[in-house]
C-alpha cells in the first residue's frame, strides 16, 4: 500500500475558476507536532473521531510497582461517547514504523487507570491549558455528561481503550502490522492529514481516516433480510419526538432519577436544571444518580426504541461545573398530562 501518493487533491475556487492547491510537507510550513498539531487537535479533537473529548496530553507519569519510573510521553488521551480512552499518537510527517508499537505500549498502561486517576488528570489538565478549574468531583460529572447516555464509566470500559495514529504517511510495515492488529480484535485506527498551499498563499490542512476504510456494504441496498439482533446502536435508531403515551409508560418504569429530572424540568420548561437538583429531589447521591440515568439511558433504546432522551443534556450551560438538563414547553405538557392520568403515587417524586 503506497500511502504517500497524492490521491487527494484539493482545488480553490474563486468564482468559475479553479486552482489546484499544491501538496506540501508539513516540516514545508515550519509546523511542528506539539506546537501545532496537538494544539489543533486539543481545540477540534473531532479531527480523532466523532464524539471525542481531550481528557490529558503530554502524560509521562507511568511507574512500575517497584517504583521505577518510565518516561514514555502519550500525546493525547481522550474518551469517546461509548465510554472508551482513545490514545492517540501524533508523528510530524511521516510515521516510523514502530508508531504502532508505541501506541500499543501506551494502550496497554492507559488500560490501568482508574476513573479517580482519570478526573485527577483531566482536573491538571485544564489548568494547564485552559481557565477552567474543577474539583475532582466536578471532573468526574464533566466525563460522565460527555458519555452516551446508557454508558456509566467504568473499569471494565476503561481498561479497553482504542488507538488513534495520526500522521502524514505510514510505511508498508504499519499498515500491515495495524491491519493485523484489527483482525485480532485491537480497535486501532489511521488518520492522515496532509498540508495544503492555496495559490493565495494560504495554509489548509486535511484530516482523513485511511484504515479501516468504509464498509462498502452498508451503502448496498437489496432484499430485505429483517430486523438484526443484538443491542440496537444509537446510530441505528430515529430520534422521535416523547409523547404522552411515552411518559406515561416512563412513569410505569419507576426510575426515581429519570421521574425526578423530569418533574424538576417541567416545572420550569426551557430552564437549564442542574444535576445536583435532580439527585436532591430524587434523594440519591450523585454516583447512584448517574447510574440511574446510565440505565434509564439503555432503556430510551430497547423499551422506546429511540435514539434521544426525554431531554437535553450539557455541560455547565448554567454556570456551574454540572450537567445540566432542559425540555420544551410541549415537552413539559405532555409530561404533565401523564402525571395527571395516572395516580398520585406513581410520581415517584414528591
Amino acid at each position: 500500500m503506497a500511502t504517500d501518493i497524492p490521491d487527494e487533491v484539493l482545488f480553490t475556487v474563486v468564482g468559475e475558476t479553479a486552482t489546484l492547491a499544491k501538496s506540501k510537507r508539513i516540516e514545508e510550513l515550519g509546523l511542528t507536532e506539539p506546537a501545532h498539531l496537538e494544539r489543533w487537535f486539543i481545540q477540534y479533537p473531532e479531527a480523532l473521531g466523532a464524539g471525542t473529548m481531550i481528557v490529558a496530553s503530554q502524560y509521562d507519569k507511568w511507574v512500575t510497582p517497584g517504583g521505577v519510573e518510565a518516561k514514555d510521553r502519550l500525546d493525547l488521551l481522550g474518551l469517546d461517547k461509548d465510554g472508551r480512552l482513545v490514545v492517540a499518537e501524533l508523528k510530524r510527517g511521516r510515521a516510523p514504523d514502530t508508531v504502532e508499537l508505541q501506541a500499543v505500549k501506551y494502550a496497554a498502561m492507559t488500560s490501568r487507570f482508574t476513573l479517580d486517576k482519570l478526573t485527577e488528570l483531566h482536573v491538571r489538565f485544564l489548568e494547564r491549558t485552559s481557565d477552567e478549574t474543577l474539583t475532582n468531583e466536578e471532573a468526574e460529572e464533566k466525563l460522565q455528561a460527555h458519555v452516551a447516555a446508557d454508558v456509566e464509566l467504568s473499569p471494565e470500559l476503561l481498561a479497553r481503550p482504542r488507538i488513534v495514529l495520526m500522521a502524514e504517511g505510514y510505511p508498508e510495515t504499519t499498515v500491515t502490522s495495524v491491519v493485523w492488529l484489527a483482525e485480532q480484535g485491537v480497535d486501532i485506527t489511521l488518520r492522515r492529514y496532509k498540508a495544503y498551499e492555496t495559490g493565495g498563499g494560504e495554509t489548509i490542512v486535511s484530516v482523513s481516516q485511511i484504515y479501516p476504510v468504509a464498509d462498502i456494504g452498508n451503502w448496498l441496498m437489496g432484499p430485505g433480510r429483517g430486523p438484526k439482533g443484538g443491542k440496537p446502536r444509537v446510530e441505528d435508531l430515529p430520534a422521535v419526538p416523547w409523547s404522552v403515551d411515552d411518559f406515561v409508560k416512563l412513569l410505569d418504569l419507576k426510575f426515581p432519577v429519570p421521574i425526578a429530572a423530569m418533574n424538576a424540568c417541567a416545572e420550569s420548561a426551557g430552564t437549564w436544571i442542574p444535576s445536583t437538583t435532580v439527585y436532591e429531589r430524587a434523594g440519591v447521591e450523585p454516583p447512584s444518580g448517574r447510574g440511574q440515568l446510565a440505565g434509564f439511558g439503555y432503556s430510551v433504546r430497547t423499551t422506546f426504541g429511540r435514539c434521544n432522551g426525554p431531554w437535553e443534556t450539557k455541560w455547565g450551560v448554567g454556570g456551574e461545573h454540572l450537567a445540566y438538563y432542559r425540555i420544551d414547553a410541549g415537552s413539559a405538557e405532555n409530561w404533565l398530562t401523564a402525571l395527571e392520568s395516572l395516580s398520585p403515587e406513581s410520581n415517584l417524586d414528591a
